[in-house]
């Protein structure tokens, strides 16, 4: 009898454990993003912007492929990619970003929605 209930104490615990993961915030990449057509659910990317082209447009790329990120939305989630005081043009910055959506506007080729969780400045030989 003890063993049953420890058996099933063991396999409740493993339960609640995986639930509990499965909330945590997972990272992905940019191709598994466009395959998951922007439903990541409570995901991260990290990527590194390889072009700025505008205040609110700049191109980030990781080693799966590029994707344009669209920083405006008008609210406290933008980001200026070409600050007019501080380090300039962010060409070369690594953002992590949460959630990323497809901008709704440009379909599958540009995140927006997204929330800016770090900004790492390039590292200088």
């Amino acid at each position: 009898m003890k063993r049953t209930v420890s058996f099933l104490l063991a396999v409740l615990l493993l339960l609640f454990g995986a639930a509990a993961l499965a909330d945590e915030p997972r990272f992905v990449t940019i191709q598994e993003w466009l395959d998951a057509k922007g439903e990541c659910g409570d995901c991260l990317v990290v990527v590194q912007l390889t072009e700025i082209l505008n205040p609110v447009l700049a191109v980030g790329a990781d080693e799966t492929g590029t994707v344009n990120l669209f920083s405006s939305d008008g609210g406290e989630m933008e980001l200026n990619f070409m600050p007019e005081e501080g380090p300039g043009p962010l060409n070369g910055y690594i953002l992590v970003i949460s959630n990323p959506r497809y901008n709704e506007y440009e379909g599958t080729i540009e995140m927006a929605g997204w929330k800016l969780l770090r900004c790492i400045p390039p590292v200088q030989p």
